[in-house]
């Protein structure tokens, strides 16, 4: 599916997420090559590592910069996106609990694995094709700047355009060290 260049960042995550949801699919059927245990810890490194950062990503850059805009952030595809995001991190939730406890649940490995690639499909189908219809040019040059700065390590916020400044304010008279009389 041709995708605009500047959502591609984000796109190109989604094949990274496919494979984890084949491979917790795969760990849920017993499937030797993919040893329960290991699948799920290799899952949880990269939930943390990319997927729960992909995931802000939509919802601190794309869905805000929508709304600048005036895009429908009530389209059906939108709400069913942020409703997957909150369903993914219980299940999540649920396999770092079963981790640290008992083991990881072949159900929990299934669901994640069934939900995160039926959330990646919903995205690229339904989602970001609403993105790029909704968006002038304009808009989706400025996700892409936006996700650029939030990629960097130093961006605590990524909706400010450069690093600020917590400095004072001087002024006459103040008493931040303004000008004295």
């Amino acid at each position: 599916m041709k995708r605009a260049p500047e959502l591609r960042m984000l796109s190109e995550d989604h094949h990274h997420g496919l494979v984890h949801a084949r491979r917790l699919r795969r760990a849920a059927e017993g499937d030797e090559a993919h040893p329960a245990e290991k699948t799920a810890r290799e899952f949880l490194d990269f939930w943390q590592r990319d997927t729960s950062v992909h995931f802000r990503k939509e919802e601190e850059v794309m869905l805000p910069v929508m709304a600048r805009y005036g895009a429908d952030l009530e389209h059906e595809g939108v709400v069913e996106m942020l409703v997957d995001h909150a369903h993914i991190r219980g299940l999540v939730m649920r396999l770092s609990d079963e981790i640290a406890g008992p083991g990881a649940e072949a159900t929990t490995l299934r669901e994640i694995g069934e939900r995160l690639e039926s959330h990646i499909r919903l995205e690229e189908r339904v989602v970001f094709p609403l993105v790029e219809d909704a968006l002038p040019q304009t808009g989706l040059e400025e996700i892409a700047a936006r996700l650029e700065v939030a990629a960097s390590p130093a961006a605590a916020e990524p909706w400010l355009p450069g690093e600020p400044s917590y400095a004072p304010w001087p002024g006459p008279g103040d008493s931040e060290g303004g000008g004295s009389d």
